[in-house]
């Protein structure tokens, strides 16, 4: 499934390949399904099975009795984040040997991480806003891997069983300030926390639907032209060894996503600009870039 959250509070799912947007709650009490069901994708995602069963058996019942168009909306609906506030938003530096070498650092031997702040995360077509001084800011189009469960001392045969769902995700990175914190010896957190600066979504797809995220394309265009290209199998650290790698530093829990590191290419993003990451099998990822009032 691909799961959404409209403006309004509700959970949506897409449906056929236009990949409308059909509400969850109102098709099931449409179709005289009133058992509770989940209201968030995060819920959703974590009871994928159940709930596609019981979609499956409102969707049939709604096409036979004609009320299915009614319910349906644009597949551009507005939305919001899927997760609109992530319990840890775990990113993984330089996973990635190529955009290592071109930022003019080492590959690393094990994973470098950091965290960004759940306040910076907008939804799909939300806009990007640029402070004017802060100087270059960059966008990097990376797989967000959404965490249904989680644990201590997780092994690597073990992990998948923690992964409910992936998204697209842009870290955006003021850059130039960035260097300047490294350069005082300070963290770079701050430079990767302004607000607006973690576009997430549009959809988070359950793991039903993405059986094998090992080799899939994740890329990122601005204006229509392609800036990144890598496949995760270009990864240095997999998914299962980032959540093995996380899980031995500190428990892992419901909620957590991990930015999984971005393929070469970063550069600017300046106002005007429309930014799309796009990863095979989740969708595309739109960001307008303005400047901040």
């Amino acid at each position: 499934m691909k799961l959404a959250l409209l403006v309004d509070g509700q959970l949506a799912v897409t449906f056929g390949e236009e990949e409308q947007l059909l509400p969850v709650a109102a098709a099931l009490a449409a179709a005289g399904d009133m058992a509770p069901a989940p209201t968030t994708p995060l819920d959703a995602a974590c009871e994928a099975e159940m709930l596609s069963k019981r979609l499956d058996r409102a969707t049939a019942i709604l096409l036979e009795t004609g009320k299915l168009e009614d319910l349906l909306l644009p597949p551009f609906a507005p939305r919001l984040a899927p997760i609109p506030r992530p319990n840890r938003i775990l990113a993984i530096g330089r996973n990635y040997a190529e955009h290592a070498k071109e930022l003019g650092n080492a590959v690393p031997d094990e994973p470098v991480v950091f965290l960004k702040a759940s306040q910076s995360v907008i939804g799909p077509d939300q806009e990007v806003f640029l402070p004017d001084w802060v100087g270059r800011v960059d966008y990097e189009g990376e797989l967000l891997v959404v965490l249904g469960s989680g644990g201590k001392n997780i092994s690597e045969d073990d992990a998948m069983s923690c992964v409910v769902g992936y998204t697209c995700f842009n870290d955006i990175t003021a850059r130039e300030r960035s260097k300047i914190l490294q350069g005082k010896g300070h963290p770079w957190f701050l430079a990767k926390n302004l607000d607006t600066f973690g576009p997430l979504g549009p959809h988070l797809v359950t793991v039903d639907a993405l059986p094998d995220p090992t080799n899939i394309g994740v890329s990122l265009r601005v204006n229509g032209e392609m800036r990144q290209e890598g496949r995760t199998n270009q990864m240095i650290h997999s998914i299962p060894k980032l959540i093995a790698y996380l899980s031995r530093w500190f428990a892992l829990e419901k909620g957590d996503v991990i930015a999984t590191g971005t393929p070469p290419g970063v550069g600017p993003l300046v106002v005007g600009d429309l930014v799309e990451v796009e990863v095979e099998g989740v969708g595309i990822l739109r960001s307008a870039v303005s400047a901040e009032s």
